[in-house]
């Protein structure tokens, strides 16, 4: 749920449809994109102020109206209810905080600040990001490949134990070494085979 449809609103909403959540927008007026998401079916959309029940049935609540009296309404009323609750710019008012998220095929990155400063964890997360490999998402893919070879094999792990330690001799390859040897080789190192 949404409490607010100002542009803040807008940049919340791209984020929470982009990972497939059902969100119901309260606010007294609301821009002309947000009207647009309603009429489209995108979002339900409610031409009302923001009552404490409103929070009853939600997961989330995001408070983004520029109004801290109103924020912390919703705020208080989601610690009533046990719903978790973010504030634009308000972390007083947050059970929950957005975290800044980079992705690079397989490989997601998220950083957060507990709120006190959401732009730096953006800066943070494009850092981090630009500083891992560039073969990270192949690696990450050669070892979901043989995580799932060794689970469809059980003769080559006695038990979960010895599955855990063929993955974590993988886990200590370098980067480039897991990313482009081909599985039978990563899996003789797994197994402590002779490499040829």
């Amino acid at each position: 749920m949404l409490v607010g449809a100002g542009n803040v609103a807008v940049r919340k909403l791209e984020t929470l449809l982009a990972a497939g959540a059902r969100v119901d927008v309260v606010a007294p007026q609301a821009l002309p994109a947000i009207q647009d998401l309603a009429n489209a079916g995108a979002i339900t959309l409610h031409l009302r102020e923001f009552a404490p029940s409103d929070v009853v049935g939600h997961f989330l609540v995001v408070a983004c109206t520029d109004q801290p009296q109103v924020d912390a309404a919703v705020f208080a009323a989601c610690e009533q209810h046990q719903t978790l609750c973010t504030a634009a710019d308000r972390p007083e008012s947050c059970s929950a905080w957005w975290l800044a998220v980079r992705q690079r095929g397989d490989v997601q990155l998220c950083v957060g600040t507990a709120g006190n400063a959401p732009g730096l964890a953006g800066r943070i997360a494009d850092e981090a990001m630009a500083a891992l490999p560039k073969c990270l998402d192949r690696a990450v893919q050669h070892y979901a490949q043989l995580r799932d070879h060794l689970r469809q094999h059980p003769e080559l792990a006695a038990d979960y134990l010895e599955r855990g330690a063929l993955l974590a001799r993988l886990r200590r390859l370098p980067w480039r070494t897991l990313a482009t040897a081909k599985s039978t080789k990563l899996a003789q190192i797994a197994l402590n085979k002779p490499v040829k």
